[in-house]
């Protein structure tokens, strides 16, 4: 999988076909399962598509083009950020929802190839970004590009479990998530009490099988 000091994971070249598999998925959907439930409370499977179209919406109206988003001047504020995420969330598909479902496939894959090339223009050794969950300073971009592929990922997982088709659990697509996730680590572990040199070690089975310290 990744050690947190030194592995770089690189995902660029999985965002198109990540997205070219969430595009054949939903194209071939029927109404009813367009509006299937999914795990996230209150979102059917249209839901979380416009989710994950507002994700691309906002990375390149914000990074790319320099718009300021509508809540610039609020500080970061822990858990009161997230619920105020959440909501922010919520209104833009409630606002979306009166897309069909052939627009928002057609806005998809706009988006979705405008996001690529933007995310694969970026130096990625530049540190310039920033993930919350893994530390609050600035992280190198090739980390944020990694973070915006495992948000991709997931929703699409979501999406698949509601409407009974199997997940994109293949090595090449699923290994990177979980590389990506053991960055996480460092500061989930950071209150937890332990001698100095302490280490810790993930191990992971199956098709995303690694070793991560």
């Amino acid at each position: 999988m990744a050690s947190v000091e030194s592995d770089v994971v690189v995902v660029t070249q999985l965002l198109q076909s990540e997205r070219a598999s969430l595009l054949e998925l939903l194209s071939s959907l029927g109404a009813d399962q367009w509006q299937a439930s999914t795990v996230c409370p209150g979102w059917s499977v249209k839901d979380v598509a416009l989710h994950l179209l507002g994700d691309d919406i906002g990375l390149l109206s914000r990074r790319r083009d320099g718009a300021a988003p509508a809540d610039a001047s609020r500080e970061p504020g822990g858990f009161q950020e997230l619920v105020a995420l959440d909501r922010l969330n919520q209104t833009w598909v409630e606002a979306a929802r009166r897309i069909s479902p052939r627009l928002l496939c057609e806005l998809l894959a706009f988006t979705g190839e405008a996001t690529w090339r933007y995310l694969a223009s970026l130096d990625p050794l530049a540190v310039e970004a920033r993930v919350s969950w893994v530390r609050p300073d600035p992280v190198p971009n090739w980390l944020d590009v990694a973070r915006e592929y495992t948000e991709r990922w997931t929703h699409q997982q979501q999406i698949r479990d509601a409407v009974g088709v199997p997940g994109l659990k293949q090595a090449e697509f699923m290994a990177p998530v979980l590389a990506t996730f053991v960055h996480a680590l460092p500061r989930a572990f950071a209150g937890a009490p332990a001698p100095v040199g302490t280490t810790v070690e993930v191990v992971v089975g199956g098709q995303g099988a690694g070793v991560g310290c």
